[in-house]
């Protein structure tokens, strides 16, 4: 999501008409796929929460084929198959229960099917147009580095029964594409004609550190998701009778190598994600106040206002998931805040990192 710094002749040109309406065009088809993207991240977590992500055992085929079973063998044979991968579940699971956590996942992979076709279009097209290739083109490039990448871990996070790590990795690269192509929409979307220079430095560097701070607050609430952590020490704001609890406890000797504490250590996990929220919330409201203070575009006022009432909600979200283990509907609730929130400061740094300004006529 990051770019060079524009350059005075670039901040001087001026594209032609029809380039101006191709972009606009281009930049409504990327706002459809943002939008897509968020809808498939929010049904990746229905997917975690209702235990249905190994209700397909195989990726990317079922029992060879793409097609959902269609008799009641193909049923049969799908839900053995899953009987043997989730064997050590605590909970046996209904072959009428089995179908609609079946239905579930499929969908997940439907939709991501469908970012994929309408990544590679958009790509395609993109590239066709030459205004649209200066604009964004290594950003197109990278996006579509990361959806393969996204795709991998995917099938990665199926054949090793949702490991906590590739869960929190999944959850992460989803997230970094859909800031990724938020970011060309934003560039792309801009007023006809402007003129673009450098924003405000310091606060746009501000609003970096903001968005990467939230950034590794969700990878590290992938990590809590995947690796269960969120169910030991359900008390705020201490964890059980300790602020900080001891370091034999924090970095135990029983994962080894001991590096496996990181991914493994249910109390390390949850310590860090709990304290790195503190730090992450203050340079979302330093970012927040400091935005307000500059005249910038509408949609950065909206997007720092947004920013402010979005934070609040992802905080009291996470106590509330803490103190209650995680009920579904307030971790999808969660969910839903952090990626809305993470969104609202992709737009706030790139509206304070440009400048637009009418060019005379």
């Amino acid at each position: 999501m990051m770019d060079r710094p524009v350059s005075e002749k670039a901040a001087k040109a001026r594209p032609s008409e029809a380039g101006y309406k191709g972009e606009v065009r281009i930049a409504g088809w990327l706002l459809f796929l943002t939008l897509l993207v968020f809808v498939l991240i929010i049904w990746g977590g229905v997917v975690r929460l209702s235990g249905s992500g190994l209700s397909i055992p195989d990726w990317p085929l079922i029992n060879g084929s793409l097609l959902p079973p269609m008799s009641d063998t193909d049923w049969e044979e799908v839900y053995d198959s899953y009987q043997k991968k989730a064997q050590g579940a605590l909970v046996m699971v209904t072959l009428p229960d089995f179908k609609t956590m079946f239905w579930i996942e499929y969908s997940h992979r439907f939709l991501a099917a469908l970012v994929g076709i309408v990544f590679l279009a958009l790509f395609v097209r993109g590239f066709k147009n030459r205004a649209i290739r200066k604009q964004v083109g290594p950003h197109l490039i990278f996006a579509a580095m990361l959806l393969i990448g996204q795709a991998l871990l995917g099938g990665l996070v199926v054949k090793e029964d949702l490991k906590g790590e590739l869960v929190a990795a999944h959850l992460g690269a989803a997230f970094y594409f859909f800031g990724a192509l938020l970011w060309m929409v934003l560039k792309l979307s801009r007023v006809e004609g402007a003129i673009v220079r450098r924003g405000w430095r310091g606060i746009s560097l501000l609003a970096w550190l903001a968005t990467i701070f939230v950034f590794v607050q969700i990878v590290s609430g992938g990590l809590v998701a995947g690796s269960r952590a969120g169910l030991v020490f359900n008390t705020f704001p201490k964890m059980g009778d300790f602020w900080i609890p001891p370091a034999t406890a924090l970095w135990s000797s029983v994962y080894q190598p001991g590096c496996n504490n990181l991914f493994q250590n249910q109390i390390l996990i949850q310590f860090f994600h709990r304290w790195w929220a503190f730090l992450a919330a203050g340079l979302v409201i330093w970012a927040h106040v400091q935005a307000l203070k500059i005249p910038t575009t509408p949609r950065a006022r909206l997007a720092a206002r947004g920013v402010g009432i979005f934070l609040i909600l992802q905080i009291l979200l996470g106590i509330g998931n803490l103190v209650m283990k995680a009920p579904f509907g307030m971790s999808l609730a969660h969910l839903v805040t952090g990626l809305t929130l993470f969104g609202l400061l992709v737009i706030l740094t790139h509206e304070v990192r440009y400048r637009y300004e009418a060019s005379p006529r």
